[in-house]
């Protein structure tokens, strides 16, 4: 089976070598299964994969990823009137005093959240935040967080990327990771806009490319955040 994995992931490249999302291969497809059978790190899928949402608005994967990895981690969570009294973080839920202090709802509604913001919004709510801008990794440090985070089951790791770099329609974006095979060396990119995609598995290498990227909203480049409960 992985040798059938393999000879599918060379076929691609041969077959297109500029062509980035030639190169990309989803969940949904036979060799992302296959992929996701033989992943060496896969616990936090399942976590994660129960609370994501699809991003009530396009700017939102920023809000729709924080409450995804929040409500994944099993924190104390806030009790929406309609829900009560069960406990959930949602897109809206994640706008507290102090986070609409970092960037208010309408600001967000307009242009998303920036790195350090997502980080700020992510300490404000209860968890432990690091984020990391991609000039200050390369791939093995990437690798290194993407393998020890999945590895840690209070862990997780959020990307904040451009898909214009991987060939996907759209800009900047920002969605947890959910996944990763060492023989293949990709990582499983549960995408918040799944009216758009499915989960996707990137090599580190394009994944690094699209990370290493300048976000116009703080003219630095994009990177990682890696939350700890």
């Amino acid at each position: 089976m992985r040798t059938k994995i393999l000879l599918v992931l060379a076929a691609l490249s041969l077959a297109s070598p500029m062509a980035r999302a030639d190169q990309l291969i989803y969940i949904t497809e036979p060799a992302g299964e296959k992929l996701f059978d033989e992943a060496d790190e896969k616990s936090a899928y399942f976590k994660l994969a129960t609370y994501l949402e699809t991003e009530q608005i396009l700017t939102f994967c920023g809000p729709a990823t924080i409450a995804a990895v929040l409500n994944s981690l099993e924190i104390k969570r806030p009790s929406p009137p309609r829900l009560y009294p069960w406990g959930l973080f949602t897109q809206d839920l994640v706008f507290t005093p102090e986070n609409q202090k970092i960037k208010s709802y309408a600001m967000v509604e307009e242009d998303g959240l920036v790195l350090e913001q997502i980080n700020a919004f992510l300490i404000n709510l209860g968890v432990k935040a690091e984020f990391h801008h991609a000039d200050t990794i390369d791939v093995s440090k990437l690798r290194q967080l993407i393998k020890d985070t999945l590895a840690d089951p209070n862990k997780r790791l959020i990307v904040n990327y451009t898909r214009q770099a991987i060939g996907q329609n759209g800009a900047g974006h920002v969605s947890p990771i959910g996944a990763y095979d060492a023989e293949t060396d990709r990582a499983l990119v549960l995408d918040v806009a799944k009216y758009k995609y499915p989960p996707v598995w990137m090599t580190l290498a394009d994944l690094y490319k699209a990370i290493n990227t300048i976000d116009s909203g703080s003219n630095k480049t994009r990177g990682i955040v890696v939350v700890t409960k």
